[in-house]
């Protein structure tokens, strides 16, 4: 195996993603890839498809169009039924802008694409290589199955999965075991944040007491995700880690609707990316 690769990892985050897009939009703009692995998470997955088309046209509108329709109700948490309606939201996108896959396959030449997904019953991260494409959309899908908001199971091979952030948020280690030894991550929290457990995580374990190891998960995911920081804080010394980060913590939330600070946020990221790109040419 190759062992001195350069990795591009895209944190999720829901519509915080708006960020993560800002930074690769200007990537594509300035014709910056010099990776050869990209993995992402969650909605780091939808932001690195459009980074491999190679298309910035609309991308803020990918972000926004799901934060403009009626995708989200809170009041489902009784009923059983999806809080996010996010298999729907994901095929409306597809129809509303069409991802050519054929030009992701082609600009994978020696490359590799990969979704993290969090398996139901294991709780163990795995890894989907993006392949020619088929099936693609139930991979990316699947990455951003949050349990309990999402009902609607998502299944790969007749397996279900979830969010590939319950069992590894921030893959830098996996990166490195795959023989990155430059990666890039794309972050969609400040760099000093550590993660604390919510309420959500708590509401996440007694809703999935069908699945105990997945419910254990959730219950130390500050430790999980705090893990990583401590790898990317203090790398091999074969390898460096360069952290793209909002200089402060984001307005936009997860299931953020307000257009002005989804744009705001958008626009962070471009500049966060320009300083970054001014600087490695200086």
């Amino acid at each position: 195996m190759e062992s001195n690769k350069k990795a591009l990892i895209v944190e999720g985050g829901g519509q915080r993603g708006v960020f993560s897009f800002g930074i690769t939009d200007t990537f594509i703009k300035r014709n910056f890839d010099p990776f050869d692995l990209y993995i992402g998470v969650s909605n780091g997955v939808a932001v690195l498809c459009w980074y491999l088309i190679r298309e910035t046209d609309n991308n803020i509108e990918k972000m926004l169009y799901a934060s403009r329709g009626n995708y989200l109700n809170y009041k489902n948490i009784l009923t059983g039924k999806d809080i996010v309606k996010f298999h729907q939201m994901y095929e409306d996108g597809e129809k509303m802008f069409n991802p050519n896959m054929k030009k992701i396959k082609n600009n994978l030449k020696n490359k590799d694409y990969i979704a993290v997904v969090t398996d139901a019953v294991k709780a163990n991260a795995e890894y989907f290589s993006f392949g020619d494409g088929e099936n693609w959309m139930s991979k990316m899908i699947a990455s951003g199955t949050l349990p309990v908001l999402v009902r609607t199971p998502s299944l790969i091979n007749g397996q279900r999965k979830f969010d590939g952030g319950v069992a590894d948020p921030l893959p830098v280690q996996k990166a490195y075991e795959m023989g990155a030894k430059e990666i890039t991550i794309i972050r969609t929290y400040e760099k000093s944040f550590r993660r604390k457990l919510k309420i959500e995580n708590y509401i996440g374990a007694l809703f999935s007491n069908q699945y105990p190891k997945l419910k254990k998960a959730l219950l130390n995911h500050d430790k999980t995700y705090n893990r990583a920081l401590d790898f990317i804080e203090n790398p091999p010394s074969d390898c460096k880690i360069t952290q793209l980060c909002p200089p402060q913590k984001l307005k936009t939330k997860r299931d953020s609707k307000n257009i002005t600070l989804l744009k705001a946020d958008y626009e962070l990221g471009k500049k966060v990316a320009e300083d970054y790109l001014n600087n490695l040419n200086n």
